[in-house]
């Protein structure tokens, strides 16, 4: 037997009310006594009766601009990234707690960013949470043309009116020169993401310069996508020839784990005997055992707080000025830097 769908008709019918007076029952700030309410809820609860929350919202954001629909878009690419899928994750936790409801549209080339905003404009959510690379300023300006409130988390954002929460990429690069410096390394490698993405450009350049400073210029520069077997790949290049580099930095822990795996397992070379590697991001695979990544953690749950704490603001009052935060990385040393012996 197909399964009966309770509607708020049926609710109505059934407690003697108007089908507005069910729908405002489910809405906290609506106005109706609380006898009321609770006659509703009781019958309601009693049929199994469950409200729709998308389409209560989107009726409520189309009848009246000033109500909001509760719900906050999420851009993302790279899902697969742990980094990302954990990230993700805590912004779902965080908009929940706080009574928001998070919608999440994933993107995965340029030619999907025109249908991602179509949807996002469908659904009148209040806010966008924009965690991708693709275009995230086209994205941005879309977003703050149609009066919704935007968050850049870990992007730069150069458009005005737009809020953002980073961590410092560029001294994250200065940071994992430094630590490779500090082990007596001569000869460093780079690997880093999309060759065009800014992330990848400003750790490689900050990473760059704190070289340069020191005389020690990066003897080879590799790219890849951010992915694991991106990494296994950059390694095969980096090891093949004679004058291999005796460290390497990737910008980001999963391509360095790819490093990781192949020098070892396809190569036979020891870490950190043979070559120190150092990663970005600090993702919780990075400490596993037979990992033990260096890396440059970002403080996600700070930042999160932070983002989420901003654009919240911003959507119950559009008149406060956007923020622009930026982050510090912290390294974390763990066994893949070789350390220098006291003599």
């Amino acid at each position: 037997m197909p399964k009966i769908s309770i509607t708020s008709y049926d609710v109505a019918q059934a407690a003697g009310v108007s089908q507005s007076a069910v729908s405002r029952a489910y809405s906290p700030t609506a106005s109706i006594a609380d006898k009321k309410r609770k006659h509703i809820l009781k019958i309601a609860n009693q049929m199994g009766y469950r409200p729709n929350a998308i389409a209560r919202s989107m009726s409520s954001a189309r009848s009246d601009g000033r109500q909001r629909s509760g719900i906050v878009g999420v851009i993302v690419t790279r899902i697969q990234d742990p980094f990302f899928a954990n990230t993700i994750a805590l912004f779902s936790s965080l908009l929940q707690a706080k009574g928001w409801h998070m919608l999440l549209f994933t993107i995965d080339s340029p030619e999907d960013v025109d249908d991602a905003l179509h949807s996002l404009m469908q659904f009148k959510i209040d806010g966008v949470v924009i965690l991708s690379a693709i275009l995230s300023e086209h994205m941005a300006r879309t977003c703050q043309a149609n009066g919704t409130p935007v968050m850049l988390y870990n992007r730069n954002a150069s458009a005005a009116g737009i809020s953002s929460v980073q961590i410092d990429n560029y001294a994250g690069g200065q940071t994992a020169a430094e630590v490779l410096l500090n082990a007596g390394h001569s000869r460093i490698a780079f690997v880093g993401g999309i060759e065009t993405d800014k992330t990848t450009q400003e750790r490689e350049r900050g990473f760059a310069d704190r070289l340069a400073e020191a005389g020690c210029p990066v003897v080879q520069r590799e790219f890849g996508d951010y992915t694991f077997d991106s990494g296994r790949e950059a390694a095969g290049r980096l090891f093949s020839g004679r004058d291999r580099p005796d460290a390497v930095f990737c910008a980001s822990d999963v391509m360095a784990l790819g490093v990781l795996h192949a020098a070892m397992q396809d190569m036979g070379l020891r870490v950190p005997e043979d070559f120190s590697l150092v990663g970005f991001d600090d993702i919780p695979s990075a400490a596993w055992p037979g990992h033990q990544l260096t890396s440059i953690r970002q403080p996600i749950r700070r930042m999160i707080r932070e983002a989420v704490d901003i654009l919240i603001a911003r959507m119950e009052n559009p008149e406060l000025a956007p923020a622009l935060v930026t982050y510090p990385g912290v390294v974390i040393m763990r066994g893949t830097v070789r350390m220098l012996s006291a003599d």
